[in-house]
């Protein structure tokens, strides 16, 4: 059994957690998630299975959607509501200062991470090295803003946004940014990841979904690059392809990528490299039944 299954994330578990209780109700080791979500998060985690593990790299840099609550006035050591109070506030932040401010916070940024999180910091986590109370700081990165929206306001200084973004941003450091352009803090009290690249929280499964169809829940590899153009090999460049006599394949095309087919399978997901050149990045030979 390979491909994705598009798992619904309970809070409390971590993205490891999930990965886990996947591979016990299939029995499959190779297992593996397409792009962590927080503990305290819920929603949309792809979770690959046998070959399909190869698209980690594809899929960890496609953009996320998110909706957050946001309560102003108050910061954790954490930047949510799992975290100790450091400070708290009496700014009043109004919807109208909330629909002015966040257009500022669209396009690319530099942002630093929060200290609990699962940032590499010399080879250990962020949040191990802050539980022992070490000193150590988190480089900056650059994360991009697509979208930022007001949903509603759902108490005082309490509010309900949408968020779409690029791979690797945190909307806790998010959050806290715009409360500083605001003159106050903010503590994200709930998270759900509404996308995640292709997939959406419409389309995803529970894990007690998953326990009683696990097939039902698979999506195929086919089925992944459906509405992607296809590239159909011939039997030579498949034969030469296996064998690593050719790796490069010259089509008249501008696409970033193509799936390569052969025989109505996936064999491999082509990345334009320069002008109508195309490599391998990802290679699915189990695909073909070929002697």
């Amino acid at each position: 059994m390979q491909g994705v299954l598009n798992v619904i994330k309970p809070t409390g578990l971590t993205s490891s957690d999930v990965v886990v209780r996947v591979r016990k109700l299939l029995g499959i080791k190779k297992v593996g998630h397409l792009g962590t979500l927080d503990p305290a998060a819920s929603g949309v985690l792809p979770v690959a299975v046998g070959d399909a593990t190869k698209l980690f790299d594809f899929y960890l840099k496609k953009r996320k959607k998110y909706r957050v609550v946001v309560k102003f006035g108050v910061k954790t050591t954490t930047l949510d509501s799992d975290g100790e109070v450091l400070e708290t506030d009496d700014v009043c932040v109004l919807q109208s200062d909330v629909d002015k401010i966040l257009p500022k916070f669209l396009g690319s940024q530099m942002q630093t991470p929060p200290i609990y999180s699962a940032v590499h910091i010399e080879g250990k986590r962020a949040y191990a090295l802050a539980k022992s109370n070490m000193h150590f700081e988190i480089p900056k990165r650059c994360v991009h803003i697509y979208a930022i929206d007001f949903v509603s306001c759902l108490a005082s200084q309490t509010f309900l946004l949408d968020i779409e973004c690029s791979a690797g941003t945190y909307i806790r450091s998010l959050l806290e940014d715009i409360a500083i352009a605001l003159h106050t803090h903010a503590t994200m009290l709930a998270l759900i990841r509404l996308q995640s690249g292709e997939f959406s929280i419409e389309q995803a499964y529970t894990l007690q979904d998953i326990e009683k169809n696990p097939k039902g829940c698979m999506l195929s590899i086919h089925s992944l690059f459906a509405s992607y153009t296809q590239y159909v090999c011939t039997e030579k460049e498949y034969k030469d392809f296996i064998q690593g006599k050719q790796k490069e394949f010259f089509l008249e095309n501008k696409e970033m990528h193509i799936v390569l087919m052969y025989c109505n399978k996936v064999i491999a997901l082509l990345q334009n490299v320069r002008e109508n050149v195309y490599i391998a990045m990802v290679k699915f030979l189990k695909e073909v039944e070929y002697d």
